[in-house]
């Protein structure tokens, strides 16, 4: 396949993340916590951890191994610059020395982003990318809840600018968490739609870091890895297989290592103004446009594609796309007019979409406005 693809090969990885992976590993959390800090921070969203019993028993397993905890749990979905920077006051007034993010990507991005404020004060805005976040910050702890983000291993904090009703995202090798607990026994609470779309959001990073324009070797494995996971087992998962949940999670926490060298793409880059305009989970909006980006990008990167559809045991690229309309549909996943969004907005989400160029420019095929348009109306 390299071959193929390349004609030099030159690349450079690096995954700095201690990752613990296991049923019951949460345990773990108290002497992982010891050697990093005496004092933390658990940032988590406004129900979940609460409502389970997580956000006792995380403080228990700490004040076990002599770390004293702070609470704060006013993270939402696509988490605001006041949210994290609100959450970056308490951490400076308690004076805690680590961070910890529990839930799903909100929770985990937004306690990368509070680390960064904590260490180097300021606001959200001045970290945003082009900047690029090299030194270190507040050791960060991830405990992912979910089977999609891969934001326990990430360079990136996705951030919501309510004020341009933007995504934006804070980027460097500082943010990359120290230690990530990924214990399957929570995904018990995972209801059977956020199983499917936050394995979505999975897929996506995988399949983007595969044809993006930065894959790399490395990323290649991991990105084909978790897409075999994925189209695996995410219909088993969702009706309700706890072994099939668990693999899910491997494939998220691959691809979220796959996309730490690669980057994402188009998918994301129209995926955004689905969820800031018209609140469709991340996921599912990723989900929709998975079947019109690989077509799309079906003739940029032929060889691999073929090669990724062999892996899978597909006998073309067309197969492979009708399982992922397959997956979609098995797990109730509908067309875009079935979300509230009318036809006449087509043109408004493609004009927003072309704007995020980060993702775009990545691309291993160029999107103009009609281009994405398109897209847009083989989804509605």
């Amino acid at each position: 396949m390299y071959k193929a693809v390349r004609k030099h090969m030159r690349f450079t990885y690096c995954s700095p993340t201690k990752i613990v992976f296991g049923e019951g590993v949460l345990e773990k959390i108290g002497e992982e916590a010891k050697v990093l800090g005496n004092k933390a921070l658990l940032v988590t969203g406004r129900t979940f951890a609460r409502k389970y019993g997580y956000v006792n028993k995380i403080c228990s397993l700490l004040k076990r191994h002599g770390v004293e905890c702070i609470v704060f749990s006013e993270v939402e979905p696509n988490p605001s610059y006041e949210t994290v920077e609100k959450g970056a006051e308490v951490a400076r007034r308690e004076e805690v020395d680590l961070v910890i993010g529990f839930g799903g990507g909100s929770a985990m991005d937004a306690a990368k982003a509070i680390a960064v404020l904590t260490a180097k004060g300021g606001s959200a805005k001045d970290y945003i990318y082009p900047k690029i976040i090299e030194e270190e910050v507040l050791p960060i702890i991830t405990v992912p809840t979910t089977c999609g983000t891969g934001s326990e291993v990430t360079k990136y904090s996705v951030l919501t600018d309510r004020s341009s009703r933007r995504k934006t995202v804070m980027v460097g090798p500082g943010i990359i968490p120290r230690v990530a607990l990924l214990d399957p026994s929570v995904l018990k609470h995972l209801p059977p739609s956020l199983t499917a779309y936050t394995a979505f959001d999975a897929f996506s990073h995988a399949i983007e870091a595969y044809w993006s324009k930065r894959s790399q070797p490395i990323s290649d494995i991991l990105a084909i890895e978790s897409i075999v996971l994925i189209v695996e087992n995410l219909v088993k998962a969702y009706e309700g297989d706890y072994a099939a949940k668990e693999k899910l999670f491997l494939a998220s926490m691959l691809a979220g290592l796959a996309i730490n060298a690669a980057g994402t793409t188009l998918v994301h880059a129209l995926g955004y103004p689905l969820t800031v305009y018209y609140d469709l989970h991340h996921g599912l909006a990723n989900g929709l446009l998975l079947p019109a980006a690989i077509e799309f990008n079906r003739d940029a990167v032929p060889d691999k594609l073929n090669h990724l559809v062999r892996r899978l045991g597909f006998s073309s690229i067309e197969d492979f796309i009708k399982k992922v309309k397959e997956l979609l549909a098995k797990t109730g996943v509908k067309k875009l007019r079935d979300y509230g969004i009318t036809e006449d907005k087509i043109a408004f989400l493609a004009e927003e979409a072309v704007t995020y160029s980060r993702n775009l420019t990545n691309n291993p095929r160029e999107v103009s406005l009609k281009d994405a348009k398109q897209i847009f109306s083989r989804i509605f």
